[in-house]
């Protein structure tokens, strides 16, 4: 193990519920009561894409999609203030004393990965960051991991992946890296590629130190 990959959201910080929250909203102006499952099955995927599945899915007509996330937007581009993960640090204590590369790979704006890492004073703590405005495809694809891998100077086969979701968990995996999924927002039974599925970054911290 020479790198270690990170997903975003979900994993560095708790912000997938309020995501979820603004998609109820502007779901709920249709009478929809979309459970959470709904929307976390879909992280990594474009906003743009799934309000186009959300019409799909609920039969509503095509031309609603943009209205759904304009909604959805209002809610989210209000101010709030997030929390990252409880032993966050302590796991990229132990990362960066080992001298393990480490990136973050996100769906999410440069601008709104880099300001939250900076709020948190994490931005030491990762030697590169690629994120939605980087990659041609997203996950479940695997270039994003892949170009983190490439931006680093590690194999693929040298990476570790920290995930979340089954659509980042396949793109790690696709990409020849070990992947460890966390259950911050799913049950393990949608985690089940991962070559290790953990609870909280308590245990996911257990297993880098067993692999390493």
């Amino acid at each position: 193990m020479k790198a270690v990959l990170f997903d975003f959201d979900g994993v560095i910080i708790r912000s997938m519920e309020d995501q979820l929250l603004g998609w109820q909203l502007a779901l709920a102006q249709y009478g929809i009561e979309m459970p959470p499952e709904e929307l976390y099955i879909l992280e990594g995927v474009g906003f743009e894409d799934i309000a186009s599945r959300f019409t799909r899915k609920y039969n509503l007509p095509y031309d609603e999609a943009p209205r759904i996330l304009e909604r959805k937007q209002l809610h989210y581009d209000q101010p709030k203030s997030y929390e990252h993960y409880p032993y966050l640090i302590e796991l990229l204590d132990w990362v960066r004393d080992r001298e393990i590369r480490t990136a973050v790979v996100s769906g999410g704006t440069s601008h709104r990965v880099i300001s939250a890492l900076e709020d948190f004073g994490l931005s030491d703590y990762f030697d590169s960051i690629v994120t939605a405005e980087e990659t041609f495809t997203w996950k479940p694809s695997p270039e994003p991991y892949l170009a983190a891998a490439h931006k680093i100077s590690v194999s693929p086969e040298d990476c570790v992946v920290i995930e979340n979701a089954p659509l980042g968990v396949r793109s790690a995996k696709t990409a020849e890296m070990k992947c460890i999924a966390i259950t911050s927002t799913l049950a393990p039974m949608f985690l089940k590629q991962a070559d290790i599925v953990t609870d909280s970054l308590v245990e996911a911290l257990d297993a880098l130190q067993r692999m390493y």
